[in-house]
């Protein structure tokens, strides 16, 4: 048995639960320094055009969600599922999902006038919605040809980069701005991240839909029997490798751009997304190398609570006040831990990275001990 049909068997590489919780890691240091004015350059979100590693954490995990979806939904086969009752959890879950976003949004005055619609599980609920509609429609309509429902996805998502490249050419109007935010403005007014913009509105969803399909082609790749353990290694890794290669030559005319989530960007985000998980796979589940991986296998496995928990955390107990004795000055509990706890060894660089980074560790140490008492 080839280590694919091992995984196909029992629908499970830990390889995805490795990088699920290097997205999360990711997601908690930039989202969670020390001193916001002292964050390592890396783990700022790029103000425009360009890409730093912080704007990588996102796109991580719209693709993780579709690349689990081929092994979640057959599962659900297996068991006796029919179409509708599949379909009708997918939805629910959107929907819950979309809801708790809208939470996050509004917490904790939940003002309804000027609540943000949009927002990161907002998007990845509709993401999410989208992708595993497609996902059951090709099998409805390929049902025995594996490499044609592959190349199905794959073409859907170079079908919506294309169409989404044409659409930010020639889809500005004269005073009034790009389609992007004329639609926002439109139909979101009062309720965006800005008062003109929002990174996850409308329009730019539309191309994540491409990085859930890229990620859902990925998992059919993994997940699917293979005569030889090392040809889903060379497919994602030479896929990876296109699609990097793709993204940078392209970023001169369609730059590579996050707040819009731009072609370019989905293809640089997917590339770097199949060479660290094609790695991921044959070290972790052809080599069966985990011990150095358990902190990410821990924390990739409760993804939406450390993401609902953290925000909460980030919007009430970091800015509680304090008063540093040592300073003579008030300042929000993160600054008053870095400072007080971590600059006298750290310095004022890395200060705020480490602090950040015990953060993760706090988390691990919790799971885990959470798994344990279950």
């Amino acid at each position: 048995m080839t280590v694919s049909e091992s995984s196909h068997s029992n629908n499970r590489l830990f390889c995805i639960d490795v990088f699920r919780g290097f997205a999360i890691a990711l997601m908690l240091i930039a989202d969670n320094p020390g001193n916001p004015l002292r964050i390592y350059p890396q783990l700022r979100h790029a103000l425009w055009n360009g890409w730093t590693l912080a704007d990588l954490a996102f796109p991580f995990f719209i693709m993780i969600m579709g690349m689990v979806i081929p092994a979640a939904f057959e599962r659900r086969i297996a068991k006796g599922e029919t179409e509708l009752s599949i379909i009708k959890h997918l939805v629910t879950r959107s929907i819950l999902l979309f809801l708790l976003g809208l939470f996050l949004n509004g917490f904790p005055l939940f003002d309804l006038s000027v609540i943000r619609i949009p927002g990161v599980l907002q998007r990845l609920a509709l993401v999410y919605l989208a992708s595993g509609l497609v996902y059951m429609s090709v099998k409805k309509l390929q049902r025995n040809s594996q490499s044609k429902k592959l190349l199905i996805v794959i073409s859907l998502a170079f079908g919506i980069i294309l169409s989404y490249a044409w659409i930010l050419n020639f889809g500005s109007v004269p005073e009034q701005g790009n389609l992007i935010q004329i639609l926002d403005l439109n139909w979101l007014k009062g309720h965006l991240y800005t008062p003109t913009w929002d990174p996850e509105g409308i329009l730019s969803t539309y191309p994540a839909i491409a990085s859930g399909l890229l990620g859902l082609a990925a998992g059919q790749i993994l997940f699917y029997p293979s005569k030889k353990a090392v040809q889903p290694f060379l497919t994602l890794f030479l896929g990876g490798l296109l699609m990097l290669l793709l993204g940078l030559t392209f970023d001169r005319w369609i730059p590579i751009n996050k707040n819009v989530w731009s072609g370019t960007f989905v293809l640089l985000t997917s590339g770097f997304t199949y060479i660290l998980i094609a790695l991921l796979y044959v070290w972790v589940d052809i080599k069966k190398q985990l011990a150095l991986f358990k902190p990410f296998i821990i924390l990739g496995s409760s993804p939406i609570i450390i993401y609902v928990v953290s925000e909460i955390i980030r919007k009430t107990l970091w800015v509680i006040p304090i008063t540093s004795e040592v300073q003579g000055m008030t300042m929000p509990m993160n600054i008053w831990l870095t400072t007080t706890f971590f600059t006298p060894w750290a310095g004022d660089r890395l200060d705020s990275f480490y602090f950040s980074v015990c953060y993760v560790l706090l988390w691990c140490i919790a799971i885990n001990s959470s798994r344990r008492k279950t």
